[in-house]
């Protein structure tokens, strides 16, 4: 008995001599990678790690961190499509690179235009790229984005990107990450999208959701509609509703808890009909002076109901027309449909009659001001 423990225990430390060790001095962790198109199926490719040093400037903010700029490195150049750019880069490097804690990953609206199925592949069958990756499309040049030393911010620019997506995903952005995206792109019968953001001086803003057909981009959901795309998507229990009930006089409806449920019928019919039932418990954020009342809740509530249904019937057309199908109706409907005839399902799709109905209910008015 004490032999056969002798000879596990020896394996054991054979074993795991044999596993390459990493230590953080010694390596660079590459945490975001850029991505933007300069032709002839080229890229433009950026890399960038933290740079840590032992201390900062004693007087600056963050309690002596440096800032944003001097806390990165960045390398860059030109690879192609799927290329990894860590295998790109290693050979200028003083140091390994890994991508183990690679953060974000970024793209350009013209590498989307274009087409990213090379990119997306090659992420699908690399191991080394985390599945909860968050990615998003950039209006501008995310090599500018990546690089740029002006922000006012003590964290390095790929948490700065990652903590602003998934602060609007818990709000009224839907939930988004490169799992999401692959599920999309490889299932039937919809489409993947993804996070607009875009540098706007020395900050970023969130500017709307790129819209893909496949692994092609081909609209915009601009920000003021991007609530009602989250509703038709998913249920959630936060963000915030402006609802202009009357010329420039807004109410700011903060969402409690939202719900979707569908329903369908004539699902292999040459125009099937698509049932979005959604219900919305919601408090008043902001109001205009003498607008709403408790006893008054219900003229909010009616106008506010018939706003969000037309915008999301508008919403829904506007993808029939353009021929993606980012709010994966077409699985629903499949869900509902015995043999459900999946080959003229997109030429089905864009004669399908969608009807929405909204329930808000107004809890609690708050304070007008």
């Amino acid at each position: 008995m004490k032999l056969k423990t002798l000879v596990i225990l020896l394996l054991l430390a054979l074993l795991s001599s044999c596993m390459p060790t990493n230590i953080i001095d010694d390596i660079l962790m590459v945490e975001a990678e850029g991505f933007d198109y300069i032709g002839h199926n080229q890229i433009l490719g950026t890399a960038t790690m933290p740079n840590y040093v032992q201390s900062g400037n004693p007087g600056g903010q963050g309690g002596g961190l440096p800032s944003t700029a001097s806390m990165m490195r960045y390398v860059s150049g030109i690879t192609y499509d799927g290329k990894s750019l860590v295998d790109k880069f290693q050979p200028e490097g003083q140091r390994p690179l890994k991508i183990g804690k690679v953060r974000v990953m970024l793209f350009d609206k013209k590498l989307a235009k274009h087409g990213m199925r090379d990119q997306i592949d090659f992420r699908n069958r690399d191991p080394d790229t985390p599945r909860d990756l968050t990615i998003a499309i950039v209006e501008g040049s995310t090599n500018k984005l990546l690089t740029a030393q002006d922000y006012q911010t003590q964290i390095p620019i790929s948490r700065y990107v990652q903590d602003m997506i998934q602060q609007n995903n818990e709000q009224n952005y839907p939930t988004s990450n490169l799992s999401q995206f692959i599920y999309s792109y490889y299932g039937n019968y919809m489409d993947p999208f993804m996070p607009l953001i875009k540098k706007i001086g020395n900050h970023l803003e969130m500017t709307g959701i790129a819209i893909f057909k496949k692994d092609k981009y081909v609209m915009k959901v601009p920000n003021k509609d991007t609530f009602i795309f989250k509703m038709l998507f998913e249920k959630f229990n936060q963000g915030v509703y402006d609802f202009e009930f009357a010329p420039k006089k807004h109410i700011a409806i903060r969402n409690v808890h939202t719900t979707i449920n569908y329903k369908v019928k004539d699902g292999n019919s040459s125009a099937p009909d698509i049932y979005a039932y959604v219900k919305i418990n919601g408090q008043v954020r902001q109001a205009y002076v003498g607008s709403i009342s408790k006893s008054r809740a219900y003229r909010v509530e009616k106008p506010l109901e018939k706003q969000m249904e037309q915008k999301a019937s508008k919403l829904v057309r506007t993808f029939q027309k353009k021929g993606t199908d980012p709010l994966r109706l077409g699985d629903t409907v499949r869900s509902f449909t015995y043999n459900f005839d999946g080959k003229s399902w997109p030429e089905r799709y864009q004669n399908a009659h969608f009807h929405c109905q909204v329930t808000v209910n107004i809890s609690q008015t708050g304070i007008s001001q």
